[in-house]
């Protein structure tokens, strides 16, 4: 049946179709009067019941402050720049020495370094592994066990550690350094297997830089991360691995921020950031640490956080900064948030 016959027969059913007469209309009696519509009693909200051996939750509304004003400023991912994982650097390397009670770490080259040894594995085995300790040059920041080395110790361990130069940093740029290699237990040395070495980016002038980290995954295709530098933070946040943690985050001298960069993925960190933390960053600068304490406030210092994407063919950031109270030890930062955010980070 054609399309034109199937609606004309339709429409038969209802007025008729071509020469066929229409239906006469009977008369219909009058409908009976509707009924009163019927109220409803006013529906009733009870809590649902508790979880077993659950506590009722109570709370009020949130009081206080207002939240505070927040500088927020995006940057173009794409251009910044990109520092290539090569051979290893010979003059690379750091140290563990025993002090009395105490370890001391010494990196060979001229850098503020964060350094992590893994508890199992070395730089040629494959998969996640376990880490065992980390710490920081420029100030006593270390967590977990340092590794048993010296006489009557053998093997190795994986080592990662990068850092940044305090010659040549500008408020425009930072050389950076990063290293991968082994950790000797029969010397407490760390000796690179690949090396690399770029100069990041101001996202911040003066406070944030950032670069683009690039390599080749198992199958020999690039693989690509965002790597940001920032002074210490506490309570910091990132969205991570569960099984490789410090492979998102750390912090101690300062803060180190890693966001791979696949399309279709996304990537995001919070921290707070103390006046004695920008004190502390500012004496870096200058090659000269000194002995350091977070202090106490925590809930008004500097909250900082960091978002990068990849949708579709645009890869964006976002660098957000917030402050409770105005403080005079967050105003060159904020002038610099500031600019950036006006003028455009490119």
């Amino acid at each position: 049946m054609s399309r034109a016959r199937l609606a004309c027969s339709l429409a038969a059913l209802v007025v008729g179709c071509g020469a066929a007469p229409a239906p006469k209309l009977a008369s219909m009696p009058a409908p009976p009067p509707s009924p009163p519509p019927v109220v409803l009693p006013a529906a009733t909200t009870e809590d649902p019941p508790a979880a077993t051996g659950a506590a009722p939750l109570e709370g009020s509304r949130a009081s206080g402050p207002e939240r505070p004003p927040t500088q927020t400023l995006r940057f173009d991912v794409d251009t910044l720049p990109v520092a290539t994982w090569a051979e290893a650097l010979p003059e690379a390397g750091f140290s563990l020495r025993k002090v009395g009670d105490t370890w001391n770490l010494w990196v060979r080259t001229t850098i503020f370094a964060e350094v992590i040894v893994t508890a199992a594995g070395r730089s040629s085995d494959e998969g996640t592994m376990p880490v065992g300790f980390t710490g920081f040059t420029g100030g006593s920041f270390g967590e977990g066990d340092v590794p048993a080395c010296g006489r009557g110790h053998s093997g190795r361990r994986l080592a990662v550690w990068n850092g940044f130069a305090s010659a040549g940093w500008t408020d425009d740029g930072l050389d950076v350094e990063m290293e991968e290699g082994d950790f000797d237990l029969a010397t407490c040395r760390g000796t690179p297997v690949h090396s690399l070495r770029g100069r990041a980016s101001a996202v911040v002038p003066g406070y944030v830089y950032a670069l683009r980290e690039r390599d080749e995954d198992d199958d020999g295709n690039d693989r690509e991360s965002l790597v940001l530098f920032l002074p210490r933070g506490t309570l910091v946040s990132a969205a991570a691995d569960p099984r490789s943690p410090l492979g998102a985050a750390d912090t101690g001298t300062f803060t180190r921020l890693t966001f791979p960069m696949a399309r279709g993925t996304a990537g995001s960190a919070s921290l707070r950031v103390s006046p004695a933390a920008l004190a502390l960053w500012a004496r870096l600068r200058h090659g000269r640490p000194a002995p350091f304490s977070d202090g106490t406030g925590i809930p008004e210092d500097l909250l900082v956080g960091v978002d990068v994407a990849w949708q579709g063919d645009v890869r964006v950031g976002s660098l957000s900064v917030a402050v409770p109270k105005a403080k005079a030890s967050y105003r060159g930062l904020l002038a610099a948030a500031q600019k950036a955010g006006a003028v455009g980070v490119r």
